[in-house]
């Protein structure tokens, strides 16, 4: 591993330790493209983000149409990113919804917040918790030319090994 590749996973670490927020990609259904953001939460093994969202806001209408998602984090003041691939996106409940609400709270905590209750997102409540499964992670790897301008954009794939290191 490279002392630049490397640089760009401990940017990618600090990310995902202080990011409370990044952004959802999914697709309409003419095919076009969406973008929301939201709270952004995550197992320690970083095999299943989680989110709490209403069943018919559009990305929500996206996800049960495709069960795909795109996410990233960035911050474009100290720059660097991650982005990650998901799968088998969906609404989840039951035995699920504990464990998803058990990550949710020790965010919640880690935050100073109180704990949510499961009703939070059953029963009447609008609100559901979503899940999907993280299939790639990438860090950016920009190139500049010498004039410091943007010669290439790219992304250089890591597992979630690389990030709980």
């Amino acid at each position: 591993m490279t002392e630049d590749l490397k640089k760009r996973i401990d940017r990618a670490k600090e990310l995902l330790n202080t990011s409370r927020h990044a952004c959802m990609a999914t697709v309409n259904e003419d095919g076009s493209p969406h973008n929301t953001p939201f709270r952004f939460l995550y197992d320690p093994k970083l095999e299943y983000i989680f989110w709490g969202s209403r069943p018919d806001s559009i990305h929500s209408l996206n996800v049960k149409r495709t069960s795909k998602i795109f996410v990233v984090l960035y911050d474009i003041k100290k720059r660097g990113g991650l982005y990650m691939k998901c799968e088998k996106a969906h609404e989840i409940a039951d035995d699920e919804l504990k464990k998803a609400l058990e990550v949710h709270n020790s965010f919640r905590i880690k935050e100073g917040s109180d704990a949510l209750e499961i009703g939070y997102y059953t029963g009447n409540s609008p609100q559901r918790m979503w899940s999907a499964k993280i299939t790639n992670f990438w860090v950016n790897n920009v190139e500049k030319d010498a004039n410091g301008h943007l010669a290439r954009d790219g992304r250089d794939e890591i597992t979630a090994k690389d990030l709980l290191d």
